[in-house]
């Protein structure tokens, strides 16, 4: 089994300097934490540099390597960059070295050509020749393979066109399910004998050529076999040209996401700045309200007092008025009776008063004058006195600024952390944004690439049409070509005609045994990749109703309800569980066995699928790394659910914007 040991990075990226990570060879987990931007995705392709020469981005086109030292020690005079991978195979150790290297001559380098590429593989202490160099890395780990062992989270829903019929992707994972399970093995001796058997019938065809009963029948076959090699040839030429068309499609449209990216960087730049100066213009106008309130401040100071004067002020005051407003009464009052009396009639209730009761009435009226006298002048005087005073002192009245304070004050610290998360957003926008380099140069090739892009997708439509056509002509000259050849044989006669017949039937036999054993083969294969498969989700999943997944030929996997109904639809949560499942399953059964390394392997899991993952992650391999961000996943939780299983951990840490740290953590 493949076990890497340890990785040194110099200058590559945003590692400046010569920085070194140390595995461990004991079977477990190592983490990798960093912020975004720290790094992660470039440290999953330094392995992928290591090992292959090559540095993709998430769309799989390859980068210019040119771009990839670090910008500060550019600054600084030091070019290119260098990857140390230490690493075991079966018994051995292996140091290898790829170094991206300014030629010889070259003081400041500004294109490609001023870069060569050396790499140098130790065994077991002893260098290794270049091509024996290339033998070793393509066994040990093959790059068709790496995705298995190399990959993104966040590209896990890739596997989903495993399901469905006819598409590139899905096919290209197949052949690498096939490749990391073995079955090339059985296909490439199946093709060795198929290309035999070839020749053989061609032997056959010029026996009967050479023969005067059999010379039509052999003619034609000669002519269909022909077609058959001309159509089987271009459908190649085809396959290949579309391969190319395809990577130029990825790289094209790696190169307008950029565009597009650094885009909508722009806009985020912006739009932060347009926010932060529209909240600066709320923060002064809120700090010019709290000096005005403070400014009469003194006011709130002396109401407490004034509240309480004027309290006891219209007290007095109240009791005087009510003295008046009694005596005014009453004297409306008095004045009725006396008219009463002197007209000796009630004009209320329209009755004559007689002489004794009018001697009752003014008897009354005299008791009543004098208990409702009035306000003395001395009262009189003190009630206008205290009206005045009370008026003075509700013009004094004003309203505490003690609460109006609070609020502008809790306005004010809102708005202050608002302009500081946006100030941290704008840092990191701009940040991000000179990492890309030349805006005005990425923008004025956008229309050329878009262009570029539209007549590649035309061929692309049109090499896939090619092919379709091809293979139909092929079907049509295979078809006929088998009923010559049965006409052939019960036309043909004689020894020569009987021994190529001979030849072709045992390779044709040959054949069939290797094809009916990649049947076999490839049933088991999926068989227990299915088991394997299921029992790894169901570890992982938190819903018991899915009770297994199903494989189809193209080793896609379906999940089944407890129903016994295959789930149409699934999450994209789901998918990445399901993927990580087959991921797993590939692990155990696969002859090749090798570390896995995962960056952002949590994606946007709940809580519960990510402990779970974290649980079953030993079981996936006997070694894993893991680069995560940070808050992907609760570390102290990990940490324990892990346990013993946790072998070491590593922290990307920004000293700047072009230059992280790797420190154990």
């Amino acid at each position: 089994m493949l076990r890497f040991i340890s990785l040194t990075v110099e200058d590559f990226g945003p590692f400046k300097g010569s920085q070194t990570i140390d595995f461990t060879n004991d079977d477990g987990v190592t983490f990798i934490w960093g912020n975004n931007g720290r790094g992660k995705t470039t440290l999953l392709n330094i392995f992928r540099y290591a090992l292959y020469g090559k540095f993709q981005n998430r769309r799989g086109a390859s980068v210019d390597l040119t771009s990839l030292s670090n910008i500060e020690s550019r600054a600084d005079g030091r070019y290119g960059f260098k990857v140390v991978l230490r690493m075991t195979n079966d018994g051995k150790q292996y140091e290898l070295t790829r170094q991206y290297k300014v030629r010889a001559g070259v003081t400041r380098p500004t294109k490609n050509d001023d870069y060569e590429q050396a790499v140098f593989l130790k065994e077991d202490g002893a260098i290794l020749s270049g091509a024996a160099s290339e033998h070793i890395l393509k066994l040990i780990m093959p790059e068709q393979v790496s995705r298995f062992f190399l990959f993104d989270g966040e590209l896990l829903q890739e596997y989903e066109e495993l399901l469905l019929e006819n598409t590139d992707i899905g096919a290209k994972i197949k052949e690498s399910i096939e490749k990391i399970l073995g079955v090339p093995v059985l296909t490439n001796g199946a093709t060795d004998a198929e290309a035999i058997l070839d020749e053989y019938r061609k032997i056959k065809t010029r026996v009967a050529q050479s023969n005067q009963q059999t010379m039509q029948i052999g003619s034609q076959i000669a002519a269909f076999e022909a077609e058959l090699q001309e159509h089987t040839a271009e459908l190649e030429r085809l396959r290949n040209e579309l391969s190319q068309e395809l990577i130029k499609k990825n790289e094209l449209e790696g190169e307008l996401e950029q565009n597009e990216h650094v885009k909508d960087l722009l806009g985020s730049m912006r739009a932060l700045e347009i926010s932060i100066a529209e909240k600066k213009a709320r923060r002064d106008a809120l700090l010019s309200q709290i000096c005005v309130v403070t400014k009469d401040a003194w006011k709130g100071l002396v109401g407490a007092r004034v509240a309480a004067v004027l309290t006891d002020v219209q007290n007095q005051v109240k009791s005087l008025e009510d003295k008046e407003n009694i005596q005014k009464m009453a004297k409306h009052f008095l004045d009725d009776m006396k008219a009463a009396v002197e007209s000796k009639h009630c004009h209320l209730c329209d009755q004559d008063i007689d002489d004794a009761l009018i001697a009752k009435m003014e008897a009354r009226i005299r008791d009543a004058e004098s208990s409702y006298g009035g306000l003395t002048p001395d009262e009189e005087s003190l009630l206008r006195s205290l009206q005045n005073r009370r008026a003075s002192l509700e013009a004094f009245q004003f309203p505490s600024s003690k609460d109006r304070l609070e609020v502008y004050e809790q306005q004010l610290a809102s708005v202050n952390v608002e302009i500081s998360d946006d100030e941290r957003k704008l840092k990191a926008v701009k940040e991000e944004i000179e990492r890309h380099g030349d805006i005005e140069e990425l923008s004025s090739s956008m229309q050329e690439r878009v262009k570029d892009l539209s007549k590649c997708l035309k061929k692309i439509e049109n090499l896939e049409e090619g092919r379709r056509l091809e293979n139909e002509k092929i079907t049509s000259v295979k078809g006929t070509l088998t009923t010559l050849n049965a006409k052939l044989d019960r036309t043909a006669t004689g020894s020569d005609m009987a021994l190529a017949r001979r030849r072709v039937e045992l390779c044709e036999q040959i054949h069939g045994i290797f094809e009916e054993g990649i049947g076999s083969y490839r049933d088991k294969l999926k068989s227990d990749v299915e088991k394997d498969a299921t029992d790894l989700f169901l570890q992982i999943s938190n819903d018991p109703d899915y009770v297994k997944l199903e494989i189809n030929e193209n080793y896609g996997l379906s999940m089944v309800h407890s129903s016994g109904e295959t789930v149409p639809l699934r999450s994209a949560g789901f998918e990445h569980v399901v993927a990580l499942a087959l991921i797993g399953a590939l692990h155990k059964n696969a002859p090749l066995r090798g570390p896995i390394i995962m960056d952002s392997p949590f994606g946007r899991l709940d809580p519960t699928h990510k402990e779970n993952i974290t649980k079953a992650l030993p079981s996936m391999s006997e070694q894993i790394v893991l680069l995560a961000y940070t808050h992907e996943i609760d570390e102290q939780r990990a940490r324990e659910t892990l346990g013993a299983a946790l072998k070491k951990e590593y922290r990307l840490t920004r000293q700047t914007s072009f230059y992280t740290r790797i420190e154990p953590n």
